[in-house]
């Protein structure tokens, strides 16, 4: 597939913005907190709608820089209007490919970006560039080759998931990029890794397991319509699994679990 597939496929759907948007730094990013204080320097590359990015502009504070920068002029308009209270933030629309500046940073952080990158080495050499000696480059990723639910969810959703991994491999992206962030943070020239499960775990006691557990449905209403018109499944296929899913959760359903490590290094 060539590289215009791959950014043709990565592009967010505007009615996803609201998924983006449950997200906060606690919740989404929360390896970083440990990380984050008053006066630090922070590049949020494939900051999306911004939600995390102005948590993380919290809490370095006044004295801190933070900026965010993603290729989708939609979402870093949405991303400017809620920052206004925040003039330590600032977002950029650019992809980190062509992303020019002579500026380093405390920390650069990415969050479900490489999933969605054909070149995530490439991706990930540029960011260890724009780390400041002694500061940490902080990454954040999902083996989609993992999820795990109990009991298993229909078969309608099955085949969609089947699909949309298809979709996404042919695409050029990595499945389980997850697993593989260690030996690129080798490649690299890093050598202190730390590997941290932040795997996300729905279960049917928690009053957020209807929303949480029904990412998959809104991945097949989101994306779904791109896996039909690229051919991947069928717009019947696609709705049914929506409805059989939707169902699961409300009757047999009782967790799933996201598989999400954090790799970060020190320079």
């Amino acid at each position: 597939m060539s590289d215009q597939t791959a950014t043709t496929r990565a592009e967010m759907p505007k009615a996803a913005n609201p998924i983006l948007e449950r997200r906060t730094v606690e919740n989404g990013n929360r390896n970083l907190l440990k990380h984050l204080k008053p006066g630090l320097s922070v590049l949020d590359v494939g900051c999306g709608s911004g939600a995390i990015t102005r948590g993380i502009a919290e809490l370095v504070g006044a004295e801190g820089r933070v900026l965010g920068i993603d290729p989708s002029g939609n979402l870093i308009a949405q991303a400017r209007q809620h920052s206004e209270a925040l003039p330590q933030l600032d977002f950029q629309q650019a992809d980190i490919y062509g992303f020019e500046t002579t500026e380093q940073f405390d920390i650069v952080t990415c969050a479900r970006v490489l999933q969605w990158l054909a070149k995530p080495e490439e991706a990930l050499a540029r960011m260890a560039k724009l780390v400041k000696p002694g500061g940490f480059l902080a990454v954040l990723d999902y083996n989609h080759e993992k999820v795990e639910w109990t009991p298993e969810p229909p078969e309608a959703m099955k085949k969609f998931y089947g699909a949309f991994l298809k979709w996404r491999e042919e695409a050029g992206f990595d499945n389980a990029i997850a697993d593989h962030l260690k030996d690129q943070f080798l490649k690299l020239g890093f050598e202190k890794i730390t590997v941290e499960p932040q795997f996300e775990i729905s279960v049917k006691s928690e009053p957020t397991f209807a929303t949480a557990s029904r990412i998959w449905s809104e991945v097949a209403e989101l994306r779904g319509p791109q896996l039909v018109k690229d051919g991947y499944v069928s717009e019947e296929d696609r709705l049914a699994a929506i409805e059989a899913y939707d169902q699961w959760i409300a009757t047999t359903g009782e967790s799933m679990r996201l598989y999400l490590l954090a790799v970060e290094a020190k320079k």
